[in-house]
């Protein structure tokens, strides 16, 4: 009975990093959409919109679609002893540039927060700008997110499980990124709840 249980958490587990994830990219797109809404005429003029954003944004996006299709995919038909670690190894592996992205976007941002806090002054603006950085405030929170649902898996994997070992090295890896980049996180969190 325990080891049903134990699948069942799993599952669950599963399905809330698959809805997460759901969340996030919709997330991601509204940032895309204001940067669309932020490319009128008058701040084409005052400075370079682009910069606003940190480059890696779009590359981000398109990533996190792939990821949350393959969670879809594996999620919806969960099989008896389901597996979730291949696809975080494949993410965080060194030929895939997916944490470097988050790297790149971390070093962007305090450059970016100040131009959106310096240019984007008008009063009606006011309210998208609280929305943008509580956006940007979620990128820099997803990667230590990642973190905590794959311990989450990890805490109801028995060492028997085919999905033991890959989770294992996942958090690792995740964990050596965060402490790495501690830094870089806190730095861009204080500044973002500042200007918040």
């Amino acid at each position: 009975l325990n080891h049903y249980l134990l699948e069942a958490k799993r599952q669950n587990i599963a399905l809330e990093l698959l809805e997460s994830e759901r969340k996030y990219v919709i997330n991601l797109s509204l940032i895309l959409k204001i940067k669309a809404t932020l490319q009128g005429p008058d701040v084409k003029r005052s400075t370079k919109e682009r910069s606003f954003f940190p480059n890696s944004l779009r590359y981000l996006v398109q990533q996190h679609v792939d990821l949350l299709h393959a969670l879809q995919e594996r999620v919806l038909s969960w099989p008896r002893q389901g597996i979730l670690g291949d696809i975080f190894l494949k993410l965080t592996n060194d030929e895939n540039n997916f944490l470097d992205c988050y790297v790149a976007y971390l070093r962007d941002l305090p450059e970016c927060i100040s131009l959106i806090h310096v240019v984007i002054l008008k009063e009606v603006e006011e309210e998208i700008k609280s929305d943008l950085y509580i956006l940007f405030f979620h990128i820099v929170q997803r990667i230590p997110e990642y973190l905590i649902h794959l311990q989450n898996v990890l805490k109801f994997t028995e060492q028997e499980h085919p999905d033991y070992y890959l989770l294992l090295v996942c958090v690792q890896r995740l964990r050596v990124f965060i402490s790495h980049y501690s830094l870089l996180f806190q730095c861009n969190e204080d500044l973002l709840i500042q200007k918040r």
